[in-house]
């Protein structure tokens, strides 16, 4: 540990002289809870930061003398829960494996697997250009941990996106065990860092951060089966937390600090939950490089492990891209939304800290954007990733075909653009051409179709990733229902020429509008086992 005689109150020490924290030296005056919480502020945690997260999100007391003892007890608290849902149903005597009683250790047991095979899903798609998550056995890692915890907690049990909070987690765990090799460690820090604890931390990290997240992937009064699925349901039920939420952010504190940008996302018809719920949920992973993800949760964590402040990220995010986001129409704004924030970390943090306490701290000053209605428009054909070319990137580790975040955000744009403007075009066109040319009658036709077929789902709720996962936030009661959509038939020209008799009966011609049933289909509805995952969708797991 350094030890400067300056008085300067940047260091934030509870003392009159300044403590510098030093990677790697558990020295308590800069390890206790009131300077991390500043260093973390200023992003200059240091390292262990894995460890300084789980003290911030009070997994384990700062370093004293109990701190070896919580971490012992949260490693035996993972073995235990690990042997429990573990057991061999051969074991269990007289227990039919065909049986469907709930109580059947053999029914349990295909569940699990088959929850084990969902999660599996989504983790061997886990940074697909990172090659510690292509390991084997780091992605059987985490569908453990992530099992675990969802058998642990049946409420909101697995939902899809938390693979994407378990990674960062994951890799700042192994990451702080890699750097660590380069230093002369306590008998605290060599016992912390044993790499053979390395998911036993991982489950201890990833519970503390879904304590304040938890909520999030609640799916209203809905509780998933053992197998990870939502039930069929035919009645309503309520809207997820995360909605409520993010209208109460939009109503309590957008308003109040930018009316004009809230008012223009209303006047564009894009509710909060359109890109909100992503932010949440992932915890903005998404939203920025992942070199900068680390500094933005180590300034979320400093709050606790309720996460109380998010809001004020979510306002922060939406007001340092304002100026673009108001020179943008409805499909520029969503492209513009759904993309990889344009201002830094550093900026949204700063900007959260002022509408957080705007006497202590300063408005930073608005970084220089790049984006203009054009430009967002453009960007939906452009490489969406964190500061990498996935295409050149799929050449050099052979992970071909895997899909990221770059190639969701691309098509969602693109169907919002097609939602936003095609109806308005097609109208437009049916107003300019009252008699189209006989050539023209075929593509018109076609448009109009697409266009009544993108009409067949409400524009204000577009699925956007987990967003709206298994129908939330909408009516379940309509699910399955046959919804008609009309499908202009234009007749041909009239002709005296001759008819051939059998060529009459093989040609029909439709002189009105006619009704066609488009059977919609929808998750829930797949009672069949045929809906499965693949165990190993993208070919990553080949022995």
């Amino acid at each position: 540990m350094q030890v400067n005689s300056s008085n300067s109150s940047s260091g934030g020490s509870p003392t009159s002289t300044t403590l510098e924290a030093v990677d790697y030296n558990l020295q308590f005056p800069t390890w206790s809870m009131e300077y991390l919480k500043k260093a973390a502020l200023q992003q200059r945690l240091v390292r262990p930061r894995s460890l300084a997260w789980a003290v911030m999100l009070n997994a384990i007391p700062p370093p004293s003398s109990d701190i070896m003892l919580s971490i012992k007890g949260h490693r035996n608290f993972y073995n235990d829960l690990r042997e429990k849902l573990s057991m061999d149903p051969r074991a269990v005597i007289d227990d039919d494996p065909l049986s469907q009683n709930d109580e059947s250790a053999w029914k349990q047991h295909f569940c699990d697997n088959e929850l084990k095979a969902l999660i599996l899903q989504d983790v061997v798609r886990t940074y697909p250009d990172e090659s510690y998550f292509r390991d084997k056995d780091v992605q059987d890692m985490m569908v453990r941990v992530l099992f675990f915890w969802a058998r642990a907690h049946p409420s909101p049990g697995y939902r899809q996106g938390m693979h994407e909070v378990l990674a960062p987690l994951l890799l700042e765990l192994y990451s702080d065990r890699q750097q660590s090799h380069h230093h002369e460690l306590s008998e605290t820090l060599q016992y912390y860092l044993d790499d053979k604890y390395l998911e036993h931390d991982s489950y201890m990290l990833f519970s503390a951060v879904m304590k304040g997240l938890e909520e999030f992937y609640s799916t209203g009064d809905v509780v998933p089966t053992s197998c990870g699925r939502l039930p069929q349901t035919r009645t309503l039920h309520n809207q997820n937390e995360a909605v409520r939420y993010l209208e109460r952010v939009r109503e309590e504190h957008l308003f109040p600090a930018d009316p004009e940008l809230a008012k223009h996302l209303a006047d564009c018809n894009i509710s909060m939950e359109l890109f909100g719920i992503r932010w949440l949920r992932l915890l903005f992973g998404r939203e920025f490089p992942r070199t900068e993800i680390p500094h933005l949760w180590s300034f979320i964590f400093c709050d606790g492990p309720m996460l109380p402040n998010l809001h004020y990220i979510v306002v922060a995010m939406l007001i340092s891209i304002r100026t673009a986001l108001l020179e943008c129409d409805t499909g520029g704004a969503l492209s513009l939304l759904m993309r990889p924030s344009s201002a830094s970390a550093g900026h949204v943090c700063a900007l959260a800290l002022h509408l957080r306490d705007p006497r202590r701290y300063p408005s930073p000053p608005q970084p220089h954007l790049n984006n203009s209605h054009e430009s967002a428009i453009d960007a939906v054909n452009s490489e969406w990733s964190y500061g990498h070319n996935v295409e050149e990137e799929a050449e050099t580790d052979g992970s071909e075909g895997v899909a990221e975040g770059g190639d969701v955000a691309r098509s969602l744009a693109t169907l919002a653009l097609l939602r936003a403007r095609l109806p308005a075009a097609v109208a437009a066109l049916q107003a300019a051409l009252p008699r189209p040319p006989p050539d023209a009658i075929p593509a018109l036709e076609q448009i109009a179709q697409l266009s009544a077929l993108l009409q067949c789902r409400n524009h204000a709720l577009i699925d956007v990733e987990t967003a709206l996962e298994a129908a939330e936030n909408q009516s379940s009661y309509v699910v399955g229902k046959r919804q008609l959509v009309p499908v202009m038939m234009l007749a041909g020209k009239k002709t005296n020429k001759k008819v051939n008799p059998v060529q009459t009966n093989q040609v029909k011609v439709i002189n009105k509008v006619k009704e066609v049933p488009l059977q919609v289909f929808h998750q829930v509805e797949c009672d069949s086992t045929s809906d499965l995952p693949f165990q190993d969708p993208l070919r990553l797991r080949t022995e």
